[in-house]
């Protein structure tokens, strides 16, 4: 996880700039509702996007990088949750009530793994990084972290997320990244503000 993290930081300045983009919980959890009654399985088309965010056709190509015309809705909510306005442990909360699939309130190794891909591959296509997600790096790091024969519950993966130097070093690139954003917003409020 250490060369996708450097990944990450190397091409912090490339991010995309999508309404869809440090969003509160509540906005975030909404999203996920429309969604849920809209669409009949985990791939979204322009259409259903433009629905459910009453965004365009231009924050829907950050997510269509293969260019079919559909996304990925894990990817897409995972990347929207851990860019939202969100503390830490309800970000963590959120990916685990997106990956229960099963609504067990545990996820299992895989789901765990699975859950990495799809939050590297949405940081990945924020930041326009067009380098493919090393899934045995992922392996190892999820193997490391997470505990490898048992099912984790949603407070078991908050510890065990806050205990992997990874993860944190990867929320301090995200949450620098939107100190920064934040930062200019003021700016252009500011300048807008002088300019009447």
């Amino acid at each position: 996880m250490g060369s996708h993290i450097t990944t990450v930081k190397m091409n912090s300045f490339r991010k995309n700039t999508s309404p869809l983009l440090n969003v509160t919980l509540s906005k975030l959890r909404d999203y996920h509702a429309s969604f849920k009654s809209i669409c009949d399985n985990f791939s979204m088309d322009l259409s259903e996007f433009e629905h459910i965010f009453g965004a365009s056709e231009s924050a829907f190509v950050i997510w269509d990088t293969d260019n079919n015309g559909l996304i990925d809705s894990l990817e897409l909510f995972s990347g929207i949750c851990i860019f939202s306005d969100t503390k830490f442990d309800d970000k963590i909360r959120f990916l685990f009530d997106l990956f229960d699939f099963n609504e067990l309130e545990s996820l299992s190794p895989t789901d765990i793994e699975f859950m990495i891909y799809c939050c590297m591959s949405a940081t990945f296509k924020i930041y326009s990084i067009s380098s493919e997600i090393n899934n045995e790096e992922l392996t190892v790091f999820a193997t490391k972290y997470f505990e490898k024969e048992n099912r984790l519950t949603v407070v078991e993966l908050i510890k065990a997320s806050k205990n992997s130097p990874e993860v944190n070093d990867f929320f301090q690139i995200i949450k620098k990244d939107l100190i920064e954003k934040v930062d200019d917003i003021k700016i252009q409020q500011q300048q807008q503000q002088q300019q009447f």
